[in-house]
């Protein structure tokens, strides 16, 4: 049986760890700012009482937030990365997973070699409670006959307290399950996926499983014939191993000597930036959002404290190292204060999608034609790169950092931005 671990209120439930007298008290995370102009990112479940969603902006709650004294955590994506890979440390190292991959920063598959019900679910709880004996991290847990399905079992674990986190969907709670499923809750389909279903009035994922294959595959392709097959209890997609596409890509450094000048700053992250954006191409995905955090040395007590972190959406998903690292640099602007020494800093690059289709925006203009000069430079940097070592050829932007990794070697090569 295929398994799906999913973290409840990941990013509030890592912050409370280091805050447990927060337990039982409304908390959200967001990107928040001096004039509370960010968003909720996240939020446990007695904000989500008082009414409170993730995406509210922080400015039309903020009556709710101070009459019902809500507490506001600013998000610290490095410190999730971190939390999601020692989860991913602690199940490895258990055994009790075969297959066992991260999918995004709170999601995890893999695979257990047995389909009885109840000696699943116990494999599960031990799994559950293990992850929240090493990282006081609550899960939830579901299994089914595929990806998809065990996805869906998570689902209805996280929402049923019956389930107590565990949901185990065999082959003959499959009908019942996708029958109280509606389609657009559906992992794999997308909003837009929505509304020729509604015309044919699909309303629930077991609709969907009742169309034709032909009928699939005209309306949706390739991705929306494999989410049929496996609603239909037929495995279709490939996430064991190597083959499996990250949901967010992380360079960070914790950094040998402490950084002053923006200029040394703005190299490391245009090193970063590069390096992120390769691992984009390698996977075929594309990113619409990006994040740059910076921190100071929390240990040296004598010297001033500054952690930040910003995120950009960008209007179209790309892989481009130019477009990324411009946005980078922007964000760069933002955080960086003067007469503070930072010790660490990362790129963070999420909303991933798959490269094979881009939605444009209104404002886009001639963008096939630019998406396709664009695509074949970064292919061009590759080649060369992958056949003379990685950042043989770079952007200027990264500045000596490059140079310093490859003493020793021929000299790179720069291109301005």
């Amino acid at each position: 049986m295929f398994v799906h671990i999913d973290c409840n209120n990941f990013f509030v439930s890592c912050e409370l760890v280091s805050r447990p007298d927060l337990q039982g008290k409304p908390v959200v995370v967001a990107n928040d700012n001096d004039n509370h102009g960010g968003i909720i990112l996240a939020l446990n479940q007695e904000a989500k009482a008082l009414g409170l969603k993730r995406g509210n902006p922080l400015f039309q709650v903020m009556d709710i937030i101070h009459s019902r004294q809500v507490t506001v955590i600013d998000v610290h994506h490095n410190l999730y990365h971190e939390i999601s890979k020692h989860i991913m440390d602690v199940v490895r190292g258990s055994e009790l997973v075969l297959d066992f991959v991260q999918y995004s920063v709170d999601e995890f598959f893999g695979t257990m070699p047995d389909d009885d019900p109840v000696r699943l679910r116990s494999f599960l709880k031990q799994v559950k409670d293990l992850i929240w004996m090493e990282t006081h991290i609550p899960v939830s847990c579901g299994a089914g006959m595929t990806y998809s399905l065990a996805k869906i079992a998570t689902h209805f674990a996280k929402r049923y307290p019956g389930y107590r986190g565990i949901c185990i969907m065999p082959a003959s709670k499959r009908r019942k399950a996708l029958e109280s499923l509606p389609v657009k809750d559906v992992w794999g389909l997308g909003r837009r996926s929505v509304k020729p279903l509604q015309k044919l009035q699909i309303q629930t994922a077991w609709d969907f499983t009742l169309l034709q294959e032909q009928a699939v595959r005209k309306l949706f392709g390739v991705r929306g014939l494999r989410t049929w097959n496996e609603l239909n209890g037929i495995p279709a997609l490939e996430l064991t191993g190597k083959s499996a596409r990250q949901q967010s890509i992380m360079y960070s450094r914790t950094f040998a000597a402490m950084i002053g000048t923006r200029k040394e700053l703005s190299a490391q992250l245009s090193n970063f930036s590069a390096a992120a954006c390769r691992r984009l191409r390698t996977q075929k995905s594309l990113c619409s959002s990006v994040t740059v955090f910076l921190a100071t040395n929390r240990h040296r007590d004598d010297l001033p404290q500054y952690t930040n972190e910003q995120t950009i959406r960008l209007r179209t998903a790309t892989d481009d190292t130019i477009q990324i690292t411009s946005a980078v640099e922007l964000l760069i602007d933002r955080l960086f204060r003067p007469n503070y020494l930072y010790k660490q800093a990362g790129v963070i690059l999420s909303n991933l999608q798959e490269s094979d289709g881009v939605q444009l925006d209104l404002f886009t203009t001639d963008y096939a034609e630019e998406s396709e000069r664009r695509k074949k430079l970064m292919q061009a940097f590759d080649r060369i790169n992958t056949k003379y070592g990685n950042n043989r050829l770079h952007f200027s932007g990264q500045g000596d950092a490059v140079s310093e990794q490859m003493a020793g070697f021929m000299r790179p090569h720069k291109i301005d931005q």
